[in-house]
């Protein structure tokens, strides 16, 4: 796996590369409230800073009197630069030994580095120790990322960390942070380890709570203090609906472990600089294509209901690995299969969208999928509900009427390789849409009435 595929920053410039919020809205049956699940993150290419920084800092072309001459600027430039480059091998060694030490659990070691008169900086890493060791952290490194930046009193450098967790030989994902060092005649002294910025997805959850933890065979869950007594019951719930998502990982492996944070109040609108709505029940962030990590509102879902929950977004999790093309226009596709899956080998009776879509199609609304849509922004829960209700019982139709093999088949050529939904049922199932739309819509109607 390469750097560019593990680090959207680093990948080649695409016009646009969206993953849908797949928020699981607190709908109908399960929570009140008057709102849509509510989309995530736009993935856009970042700003390469370093490189504007460098074009802010570049002379002109033109020297005014007493400027600097052309050698003297170069001068300058070399000099600055084989500076940097030994204080860049300076930083990269301790950050080096820092990284080991967390892998072989040195508490020590790892806060070493730290100015001990910073408490508050030697108590944040102590929290970040403790919290990766809980979490069976397997994978760590601390990279450089570009030269470090003389500041008044030593340097600033930003650091990507990589991280990943239980599996041994685990590829990290990484995600940058900011630190500050003071120049001694020794190694550099850490005086500031920043958090990740909202627009690289941070703070990531274990950068910024106290996280109490449980690890399965499975599922890592992490959650917030005030969840502790919520551990092992959301752990065993999650451990039960990835042994039901993992069958739907046709087209490359299931994740080692899925990775589950259950948030407060506090913490919801904080991690990942995700603003979610109090209602909605959880959102599954995408971190790269091949990682994304779940978040629970503990607020909203109680234990009984982290089964349905989870079975939705692990859906999500394993359907949507490797998609780097914008499928937001298939939002019932994408929503439809996750529900699908939710709702796998237990009768439509149990669904708790179905007074809810009921209503939505009394009320006049589509049953022809293709002609679905996203709930807006501005929708209710009983729209939102109607709609994830059309789009799960038309998923439902596919499998029943050409086979759980063949509506996945449809799904890979639609969602995953961009075909478009007429195109790819004449291929994958054989039939033309307009020859079968009147039955999708009236099982939709059938099982509404």
């Amino acid at each position: 796996m390469t750097e560019e595929e593990l680090d959207p920053a680093r990948r080649p410039a695409r016009t646009r590369l969206i993953r849908i919020g797949l928020g699981l809205a607190a709908l109908s049956g399960l929570l009140g409230g008057s709102a849509v699940p509510t989309a995530g993150h736009d993935w856009r290419r970042p700003l390469d800073h370093r490189a504007a920084a460098v074009a802010a800092q570049a002379p002109s072309d033109g020297s005014g009197d007493g400027g600097p001459t052309g050698y003297q600027r170069a001068s300058g430039t070399v000099a600055a630069r084989a500076g940097s480059s030994r204080v860049y091998g300076r930083i990269q060694a301790v950050l080096d030994t820092q990284a080991a030490a967390l892998l072989r659990g040195d508490e020590k070691a790892f806060l070493a580095p730290a100015d001990p008169a910073r408490m508050a900086l030697v108590d944040d890493l102590r929290q970040r120790f403790t919290t990766l060791r809980a979490m069976s952290v397997a994978g760590w490194t601390e990279k450089l990322d570009g030269e470090p930046e003389p500041v008044e009193g030593g340097w600033r450098a930003q650091v990507r960390l990589g991280y990943c967790f239980v599996v041994s030989g685990c590829q990290p994902v990484t995600v940058p942070v900011s630190t500050r060092w003071a120049e001694h005649t020794g190694s550099p002294t850490l005086v500031e380890f920043g958090t990740s910025g909202t627009s690289d997805l941070g703070p990531r959850p274990w950068e910024v709570t106290d996280l109490r933890v449980a690890v399965g065979p499975r599922v890592v869950v992490a959650a917030a203090p005030r969840y502790a007594d919520r551990v092992a019951e959301v752990l065993a719930a999650a451990e039960e609906a990835a042994g039901v998502a993992d069958r739907y990982a046709r087209w490359s492996p299931p994740p080692g472990r899925y990775l589950v944070f259950l948030a407060g109040p506090e913490e919801w609108g904080r991690w990942y600089g995700v603003h979610q709505a109090e209602w909605v029940a959880g959102y599954a962030m995408p971190i790269t294509d091949r990682h994304t990590e779940i978040v629970l509102n503990g607020q909203r879902v109680t234990t009984n209901e982290v089964v349905d929950t989870l079975r939705h977004e692990f859906t999500h999790v394993v359907t949507l690995a490797d998609v780097r093309r914008d499928y937001s226009k298939q939002w019932w596709l994408v929503e439809g299969i996750a529900e699908y899956v939710r709702m796998v080998g237990r009768p439509l009776s149990e669904y708790e969208l179905l007074a809810a879509s009921r209503r939505y199609v009394q009320a006049g609304n589509t049953t022809n999928v293709m002609e679905l849509t996203e709930p807006p922004a501005s929708a209710s829960t009983e729209d939102a509900s109607g709609r994830y209700g059309v789009a799960f019982l038309s998923v439902r139709w596919l499998a029943e009427r050409f086979g759980e093999d063949r509506m996945l088949r449809f799904f890979d050529a639609v969602v995953r390789r961009g075909q478009s939904p007429e195109y790819a049922m004449t291929i994958e199932l054989g039939v033309k849409w307009a020859s079968v739309a009147d039955e999708c819509a009236a099982y939709v109607r059938q099982n509404l009435d």
